[in-house]
């Protein structure tokens, strides 16, 4: 029995030992079989992803073939582009030359024609008679009995010379005019038109013909009106330390005189004039309301003042800036022709001066500037940036000039 028990403990030993290799071989194959499986199912797609791959590589080849090309190409355009540019550049640089050109040839014409009706005004010799004046109403005169018209505020000497190719030489002639002789004296000479009202001649000739003696009298009054002035805010200068204060436009010889006799001698002295100055000033030397305002004396001596040098060095400092200016927009004019710009608000004896100095004399060269124009303009003449526009210059012109024509 014992024996029987032990051949079956053996026998069940070596069935589990069979079962257990039998497990352990078909473990192996199927482990070998799923292994074979895996790896022929992975061999097929690593060889597809190895041809998109290949297939994605000659597309990029392409792509950068394609873009080697665009480069090429925008290369070659920012090259013409530039070459583009350059010629622009060169053409606008060839027609400045040429509006430049126009301009100075225009300008040379102008001067030319200029000279040749100065030649020929000069080789007329003017007649009084001629512009039919009634010099029984104010007198005759002659070049030797002239005095010297400037002393009246308003009389530079431009307008100087008109009066005396007009026959007008003396104060005592002024004094004497009358409205119809006025009339007469702007009919013949249009840029007057207004000026001997407006800058009050009679009034100044009719001081300016009394004698030596009350004139000093005249004077001697008004320095006893000194006491009235503020000299510590408008500041104290020395007769030796005077400027020409007939370089103010609306200042002449005789209101010079004046001033000085209330020790006001300087520029700096009229540049520091506060309202209450201006009121105890015009009282003081008998002037006439508004004017000094009207005439911008404070802004003129501060630029006289800012500029540190003489009015015609600063004329012709302006004269040189004209070839900024483009007359073939403007139009072309002659002193000749000069309209009387100070019938535009906004435009005073002193700004009228420097316009002349531009060759702007008329109301149609100002009716025809346009914006870039009146930035020139405003930057030459050193105005406040809007004041030609606020001023209407343009639009009074342009009123002006269709009244002239009519």
């Amino acid at each position: 029995m014992k024996t029987l028990l032990i051949l079956l403990a053996q026998t069940k030993f070596t069935a589990t030992m069979e079962i257990v290799g039998l497990l352990l071989v078909a473990g192996i194959i199927g482990f070998f079989t799923a292994w074979f499986y895996s790896k022929s199912i992975s061999t097929k797609k690593i060889e597809a992803l190895e041809s998109e791959i290949d297939n994605l590589k000659q597309q990029l080849g392409k792509l950068n073939a394609e873009n080697n090309t665009l480069q090429g190409s925008l290369n070659d355009k920012e090259d013409e582009t530039k070459h583009l540019t350059m010629e622009v550049k060169a053409l606008k640089a060839l027609h400045a030359e040429a509006v430049q050109e126009i301009n100075d040839n225009k300008l040379k014409n102008k001067k030319t024609e200029q000279k040749l009706y100065e030649k020929d005004t000069a080789s007329k010799i003017p007649t009084p008679a001629i512009y039919h004046l009634n010099y029984d109403s104010f007198g005759k005169a002659t070049e030797n009995e002239k005095d010297d018209l400037k002393m009246i505020s308003g009389i530079g000497p431009y307008i100087e010379e008109k009066l005396h190719d007009l026959g007008i030489f003396t104060f005592k002639q002024i004094s004497n005019l009358k409205a119809k002789d006025i009339a007469d004296i702007d009919e013949a000479i249009e840029s007057f038109s207004g000026r001997i009202e407006r800058d009050q001649w009679i009034e100044q000739a009719k001081e300016l013909i009394i004698d030596e003696k009350k004139r000093d009298e005249l004077l001697e009054a008004i320095r006893v009106k000194k006491s009235l002035l503020f000299y510590d805010r408008i500041g104290i200068a020395l007769k030796e330390e005077a400027d020409d204060l007939t370089e103010i436009s609306g200042i002449g010889g005789w209101i010079s005189k004046k001033l000085n006799a209330l020790d006001i001698y300087t520029f700096r002295q009229i540049s520091n004039f506060t309202d209450e100055d201006i009121e105890i000033v015009r009282d003081a030397i008998e002037f006439f309301p508004g004017r000094i305002e009207r005439d911008e004396w404070i802004l003129q001596a501060r630029e006289l003042v800012r500029t540190k040098i003489s009015m015609s060095e600063h004329m012709e400092k302006i004269s040189v800036m004209k070839n900024r200016i483009f007359y073939d927009r403007l139009g072309i004019a002659h002193k000749h022709h000069a309209n009387n710009l100070t019938l535009i608000k906004g435009i005073s004896s002193w700004i009228e001066d420097r316009l002349n100095i531009l060759e702007i004399y008329t109301f149609k060269q100002i009716s025809n500037l346009t914006t870039e124009d009146i930035e020139i303009i405003t930057d030459i003449l050193e105005l406040a940036s809007s004041r030609i526009q606020q001023d209407k210059w343009v639009e009074q012109a342009q009123v002006l000039t269709k009244l002239k024509e009519k």
